[in-house]
């Protein structure tokens, strides 16, 4: 029956067979009636008529009599194809049957998935790396031995750390699989002075205590060999950071991404008397000296800074 609601209700369809509706309509009410156990033993007992005008049975009683067509040809057209479309309704079939006719496709191996190391320079400036690969095959007697296969990777500057290079069909050969793609990620190793953080660098700095207070410049070497000259002016405390917009990783579209520059003050391990006493001295400095305390602050600016027997000869921080 749904063979037979099928072919013919694509044949009569309306927007195959516009000028034939009733058609098209017969048959999806004879499908609306067949398909339903009910209607179908009325049907078949007393025919059409009996089914929509009721006949009288043997025993004298009125059987059927009872049904209507209420729906639509098309919502029936609908509910069976999935679809309103004739067109696509073929469509559908013939991928169905192609798909029963067509010979299996063997299933494929497993993905083997491989880092590819690259150091931070590598990643900034670009370059290309020879990435081997061991693999089992099968041999013609049918035991299985190994081979390395060497890829060529292309690895462009700023490229982000776990992109996937993917090598279709080099995985292992086996008998009842297809080789499976081999996959090599993209892994920045560790750097001694830059950490990377996606497109953005960090550089960790150690910062004296009395640099921390009082000022300094931090000079540092770029990974492309330049010099930064870094003044810090303010009052730095640990875990504090300055940014250098532009002095990061290459951005794929162009350009670069920040320097970021994080602060780990280091205090000393410990002070003499004197050394406290100057410290104090330093913290509770008056605002406004007067002329006494300005006597005094020079002259310790004075022996501090003397050519040969001022301490801050050679001081460096």
């Amino acid at each position: 029956m749904k063979k037979a609601y099928r072919r013919l209700a694509l044949r009569h369809h309306p927007d195959r067979e516009p000028e034939d509706t009733g058609a098209f309509e017969a048959v999806a009410e004879a499908f609306d009636v067949l398909s339903n156990a009910q209607h179908k033993g009325i049907y078949d007992r007393f025919g059409e008529d009996g089914l929509k005008a009721g006949a009288t049975d043997a025993a004298g009683a009125v059987q059927g009599g009872t049904y209507a067509f209420n729906k639509t040809p098309e919502e029936i057209f609908a509910n069976f194809f999935g679809t309103k479309n004739p067109y696509a309704a073929l469509q559908d079939m013939s991928a169905s049957f192609a798909g029963l006719t067509a010979t299996p496709q063997p299933p494929q191996g497993k993905h083997r998935v491989a880092e590819l190391e690259c150091t931070l320079e590598e990643v900034f400036y670009g370059c290309q790396k020879k990435a081997p690969f061991v693999r089992k095959v099968l041999d013609v007697d049918g035991s299985v031995s190994v081979e390395t296969l060497t890829f060529t990777i292309n690895v462009k500057p700023g490229t982000a750390d776990g992109t996937r290079y993917v090598f279709p069909g080099a995985g292992n050969v086996t008998p009842k699989a297809e080789p499976g793609p081999v996959i090599f990620t993209l892994k920045t190793l560790p750097h001694p002075l830059f950490t990377r953080r996606g497109a953005d660098l960090v550089y960790p700095v150690r910062v004296p205590l009395c640099s921390a207070l009082t000022g300094t410049t931090l000079q540092i070497k770029s990974l492309d060999n330049r010099t930064l000259s870094i003044p810090v002016t303010q009052i730095v405390q640990s875990g504090s950071t300055t940014t250098l917009a532009g002095e990061g990783m290459p951005l794929p579209g162009g350009g670069k991404g920040d320097l970021e520059v994080a602060f780990a003050v280091v205090f000393p391990a410990g002070l003499s008397q004197a050394q406290r006493t100057l410290m104090k001295s330093a913290f509770f400095l008056p605002k406004n000296l007067t002329e006494v305390q300005k006597d005094a602050v020079d002259a310790f600016t004075k022996a501090f800074s003397h050519d040969t027997e001022g301490w801050s000869t050679g001081f460096a921080v």
